[in-house]
């Protein structure tokens, strides 16, 4: 999965050196995925293996200098660590530590000019009229390297602004193929372990205190504890899980300074949502349906062959509320267990999916599916995306309020049609897409699953088609 909207919006913040401060709607969408209980896990033997390879046994301290070599064994009564293996036992309960993933053999040097190349979050900010903290400038040699996990190819590195405002979250798959680019507030890098939000286990995160060299997370769902990679002055990464990553509830963080004594031991608080202000009678309003009178085969200025809208769902209506009802059952199980989603009110006020909700758009062949539906309010939203009948198989599910303007808050994987547009084109990687739209939405493909976010230029045309409508938007491009 691959969350760069997300990651943006989790630096804007009013322009001082406060901590961060979001509006409801942008901590709502920051957290999207936060009921994967049973998410998308098909990824392919070549990626599996990178994981397995990444997730070894080896166990480094990244809080020594680029020449050194694996970390010593620290000796304590807190964890016992086996001096052949490098397997570490949590004394608290007996069971043994999933090792943290190994620390990457690239010079700093070489993580920094990768992730420089790559450095889109940036681009985007400085691009945007949003109010942000981030005044950092883009990645460059200046930049230091705050902890780096993987191998000659694979890279996850957390790096530090010269002027340590900005942490900024480089993940790439290969030299040349970046995964995911963003950048945050140090302040909010260290509330990740505050506070019960969903992570990506990319993220990273901070432990607050001196001397840490290891760290032990207890993960929502997980059997045994799992050791994260530590780097300089406490931050830590989970490291490149590839397709494997998923997003991830910490229940406990605990650290141990190099003699294995704990020297932290967190329970991260369940988060509260801020209060919201929309007006109970704002409900959700969307364009009215243009049908064209010049219907476009080609693009506009270049000639080239649209690729055809992503087709209607044969599924009926009924079938399609009767699927996502399933796994809408386990959102609202998930609602008690401290996600963000927890405290708003409007989205719990909607109630459960039921035949009185609208499917208002709807995509995918076969068994797989993807599907807006709309409360009978029209204030909340539910997205659904699966590729089998039942919740039992893949799945992916999220809700969203209505926010003051009548609208849903921006999403990679659905919009909304802008006033007095009548087809939209949108530019993904495979070529020029004409975008399926329905009752005021519209979709580019069987969106979500493993995601991969990109920023992509979407054309919105009138009856004539004549373009109206031409902005960037960040969109999911990987179809499951």
């Amino acid at each position: 999965m691959n969350n760069d909207i997300e990651h943006l919006l989790a630096t804007a913040a009013d322009d001082t050196d406060r901590p961060l401060n979001t509006d409801v709607d942008d901590l709502l969408i920051r957290a999207r995925r936060s009921v994967r209980r049973t998410r998308i896990a098909t990824a392919s033997t070549a990626v599996l293996t990178t994981a397995a390879i990444i997730g070894g046994i080896a166990t480094w301290s990244a809080t020594r200098d680029e020449s050194a070599g694996p970390a010593g064994t620290p000796t304590g009564q807190t964890i016992t660590i086996d001096v052949k293996t490098g397997r570490i036992v949590d004394n608290e309960t007996g069971k043994t530590v999933v090792p943290a993933p190994p620390m990457s053999p690239l010079p700093d040097a070489e993580v920094l000019d990768r992730c420089a190349r790559y450095d889109l979050a940036y681009q985007r900010l400085a691009h945007s009229e949003r109010k942000t903290i981030d005044h950092a400038g883009p990645i460059n040699g200046r930049w230091k390297v705050l902890v780096k996990s993987g191998d000659q190819s694979v890279l996850n590195a957390l790096l530090l602004s010269p002027d340590k405002s900005i942490v900024a979250t480089c993940t790439m798959s290969g030299p040349t193929k970046p995964d995911s680019l963003a950048r945050s507030g140090a302040a909010t890098v260290e509330e990740r372990s505050r506070y019960r939000n969903p992570l990506t286990m990319q993220e990273g995160f901070r432990v607050p205190v001196p001397g840490v060299s290891r760290v032990l997370l207890d993960i929502a769902g997980e059997s045994s504890p799992r050791e994260a990679l530590v780097g300089t002055d406490g931050y830590a990464t989970l490291g490149h899980l590839g397709k494997d990553n998923k997003l991830i509830t910490l229940n406990r963080i605990r650290g141990y300074d190099s003699s294995g004594k704990k020297v932290y031991d967190q329970t991260p608080k369940p988060f509260a949502a801020p209060a919201r202000t929309v007006d109970p009678a704002v409900t959700v309003k969307t364009a009215q349906a243009i049908t064209p009178v010049v219907v476009l085969t080609k693009e506009p200025g270049t000639g080239r062959p649209l690729i055809a809208a992503p087709p209607v769902s044969p599924l009926t209506d009924e079938q399609v509320t009767t699927r996502c009802e399933g796994v809408d059952e386990i959102y609202f199980k998930d609602l008690d267990k401290g996600g963000v989603n927890t405290d708003d009110a409007v989205i719990k006020a909607a109630g459960p999916i039921s035949r009185a909700w609208q499917v208002a758009l709807k995509t995918g062949t076969g068994d797989k599916l993807t599907a807006l539906l709309i409360s009978p309010d029209k204030r909340v939203f539910a997205w659904c995306h699966m590729l089998t009948p039942t919740a039992k198989g893949a799945y992916d599910y999220t809700r969203g309020a209505v926010q003051a303007d009548g609208k849903f808050a921006k999403s990679p994987d659905f919009a909304m049609v802008p006033d007095g547009v009548a087809q939209i084109v949108v530019d993904l990687p495979a070529g020029p897409t004409r975008a399926l739209m329905s009752n005021g939405f519209f979709i580019w493909g069987l969106t979500g699953g493993n995601s991969n976010v990109k920023s992509v230029r979407v054309h919105g045309y009138d009856a004539e088609g004549k373009q109206i409508y031409n902005q960037p938007m960040d969109l999911d491009v990987d179809f499951d």
